[in-house]
């Protein structure tokens, strides 16, 4: 275990420093100007801003600097965790990333609660019942999840239950009618793939060896299934859920646009607008960082439903 900390320990860092030290390069060296961005956002119309003001943006957040004296500046104000301020809205940036995290983190919930209560008993009765029309159901199912994309979702969705029907509200965020929509869209994927996996390793693991020894002694089908047969299985569905969730978390961009949820997604498609450096650049640190946790825990987990893995 103490082996197993250190690397995880020396892999996050460089993972974390590997996506930080790109995405500036990616923006510093980006087409336009940065000054001229950020004054857009800030004040209005380009055609009002002199170059005086540019200048003067250039200057106070230090965009005249060479691109290693400017990463090395950022490096240092994390160390000492300060993510530093919005180019355009002067907030402080990990307060900008708490307020969207917790609304972000309430729609990623959601949507693991509706994949978890389709995608679970489909794969299991999928799983044991292989051939038949329940297992045929649950495939296609699958199939069909796999292949939507969240945009074309999305807009399908309210389409008919906020337009046609006016059951539901298509945008922003109030009581629950307003998560209903957006948590259907980001857990269909999640359901499907949670029901294919599911269904392969309970496939998987009804061929066991071990297994056809209990059946032969008389262990009774229910007992064996949800003592053996789950758990075993549950361990690649775990690995695919906290990746998924992860990716939730960090910014269901196309989403929460579609939708106007104000999470993650939404903070960074603004942020890239309008090359808000010290956002993106905490929003991508933040996002790696929420990455190596949920791995770290898938590990941890999964050690724990099978004491065979190693973890190193």
């Amino acid at each position: 275990m103490p082996s197993f900390l250190i690397k995880r320990t020396i892999t996050a860092i460089l993972v974390l420093f590997g996506a930080t030290f790109l995405t500036y390069a990616m923006m510093m060296f980006a087409p336009g100007d940065a000054a001229t961005e950020i004054a857009v956002a800030r004040y209005g119309d380009e055609a009002g801003i002199d170059k005086a003001t540019l200048e003067w943006i250039k200057k106070k957040e230090g965009l005249d600097k060479p691109f290693l004296y400017q990463y090395l500046f950022w490096l240092k104000h994390v160390a000492a965790f300060d993510l530093g301020k919005s180019l355009v809205e002067e907030a402080d940036v990990l307060e900008l990333i708490s307020a969207g995290f917790s609304k972000t983190f309430t729609l990623a919930v959601a949507a693991i609660l509706i994949a978890f209560l389709i995608s679970v008993p489909l794969g299991i009765l999928a799983g044991i019942k292989q051939g038949t029309w329940i297992d045929s159901a649950g495939v296609t199912v699958a199939a069909i999840g796999i292949s939507m994309p969240n945009y074309w979702l999305g807009l399908l969705l309210i389409i008919v239950f906020s337009v046609k029907l006016q059951w539901l509200p298509a945008f922003g965020r109030g009581g629950w009618e307003h998560i209903v929509l957006p948590a259907i869209t980001l857990g269909t994927a999640l359901t499907a793939y949670t029901t294919r996996m599911l269904r392969s390793a309970i496939i998987e693991t009804l061929g066991a060896e071990y297994l056809i020894a209990l059946r032969a002694r008389g262990v009774v089908r229910p007992y064996l299934v949800a003592k053996h047969v789950l758990k075993n299985a549950l361990i690649p569905v775990i690995t695919v859920v906290g990746i998924e969730f992860g990716m939730i978390l960090e910014g269901a961009v196309i989403t929460e646009t579609v939708f106007g949820w104000p999470g993650l997604g939404d903070l960074l498609v603004s942020a890239i607008s309008n090359r808000d450096y010290p956002l993106i650049q905490g929003l991508v640190l933040f996002s790696a960082a929420i990455f190596v946790s949920i791995n770290f825990m898938v590990d941890i987990i999964c050690r724990y439903l099978d004491p065979r893995i190693r973890l190193s």
